[in-house]
């Protein structure tokens, strides 16, 4: 390939690594404003939202750029595709950061109750998988990848506590419903961020090794 095109590759990653970060601060923000029901951090998230969009898109289009002039193959090819995947689901966890965001601001304005330990083992756990993830991308490291694997399957387990211990609160305390609903969306959102860095490990893994291994998990 020229040399064009692998300082516009090079350009590319540099990119994806600063839209990680953008992402990662997101999410950091909203599970504080959930751990803390602050409204300034949330709002923060929801603000920034817009710029995420604007970058995903902006990547979306040199990634379709590179493929119309170059026409790349092989690694190259996989590399694209790769970076193209990834951008969308960083965006998509995005978009769930925003949704916990709008629900910790929710929770601020409803009489408080006790948020389950569980959720916050939770969301570390989901904030640690993207952060795994895109080190597996940043260092082409393939046990990694594998390791945010592994992680996604303690994180079905503990989101299921975390169902069944809302559901009972409800039973128990009617009055405490939609307190406890925004919890449970919360839990969602932090499972489809899970998701989302499963997904990016599995593209990390394509990339490296060309085996495709999606559709193990499922993401709305």
């Amino acid at each position: 390939m020229s040399l064009h095109f692998i300082r516009e590759m090079k350009r590319l990653n540099k990119h994806l690594i600063e839209l990680s970060d953008i992402v990662e601060e997101q999410v950091g923000q909203s599970i504080h404003a959930i751990t803390e029901l602050e409204h300034l951090p949330a709002q923060n998230v929801i603000d920034e939202d817009s710029g995420v969009d604007r970058a995903e898109i902006e990547m979306e289009e040199d990634c379709l750029k590179l493929l119309a002039l170059h026409q790349p193959v092989a690694n190259d090819l996989r590399l694209i595709v790769a970076v193209l995947k990834i951008n969308s689901d960083l965006e998509r966890i995005g978009d769930h950061a925003v949704i916990i965001a709008e629900e910790a601001i929710k929770l601020t304005n409803l009489p408080k109750i006790d948020v389950p330990e569980q959720l916050f083992e939770l969301s570390a756990q989901a904030r640690m998988m993207l952060k795994k993830s895109m080190l597996a991308f940043v260092e082409s490291d393939l046990e990694v990848a594998n390791n945010v694997l592994v992680l996604g399957q303690n994180i079905r387990q503990l989101a299921e506590k975390i169902y069944r211990n809302q559901v009972e609160c409800i039973k128990s305390s009617p009055q405490e419903t939609e307190q406890r609903l925004s919890v449970l969306t919360v839990c969602r959102q932090l499972q489809r961020i899970a998701d989302h860095a499963t997904n990016i490990a599995e593209d990390i893994i394509f990339l490296m090794s060309g085996d495709i291994i999606r559709h193990k998990s499922s993401v709305d």
